[in-house]
């Protein structure tokens, strides 16, 4: 939690709506991923297959998005660039499903407490891909952010080895 706080640190001058939605989103994010990790326990212990979970997860999620779409009466726009749809293909498949498979697959190896550590990296995982694509600018902020987060997952794991 350090880590994000240091790196939102440039983003406190100018706290806005959007802003505090996006807080409170990535804090909502945090607790339903928590609890798809017990899920995921769940249904290795039950031999339930994980690309089917994974597959009616998915798909769940698809229509409920589909359906606050249009209650609130959201306009549908379909991209024409190919970079949208190469872009859109590679977070879809390799970023949400093989990751999420590989994820299932620790879960169901290692438990979903453990598992759970793993997300201690991932601010760090994000500011490194965010100066790489060129999103991010290299400041002090986002060094300490990424600096917390690795010693974050470093200290969650080793006390969880040395037990």
């Amino acid at each position: 939690m350090l880590s994000v706080v240091v790196t939102l640190v440039p983003e406190f001058n100018n706290v806005s709506g959007d802003f505090i939605l996006g807080v409170t989103l990535a804090i909502l994010g945090t607790l339903i991923t928590s609890i798809g990790d017990v899920f995921s326990l769940y249904n290795s212990e039950k031999n339930i297959d994980p690309v089917i979970a994974n597959m009616v997860g998915m798909f769940s999620a698809t229509i409920l998005l589909l359906t606050i779409s249009i209650v609130t009466n959201q306009n549908f726009i379909i991209p024409d660039k190919v970079s949208y749809w190469i872009g859109l293909l590679y977070l879809s498949i390799m970023a949400s499903f093989v990751a999420w498979l590989f994820y299932l697959h620790l879960v169901k190896n290692i438990g979903a407490s453990e598992s759970s550590f793993m997300v201690a990296g991932f601010p760090a995982i994000g500011g490194i891909a965010s100066i790489i694509i060129g999103e991010s600018q290299l400041n002090i902020y986002l060094i300490l952010g990424i600096v917390f987060a690795i010693l974050g997952a470093h200290t969650a794991l080793s006390k969880k080895n040395s037990k």
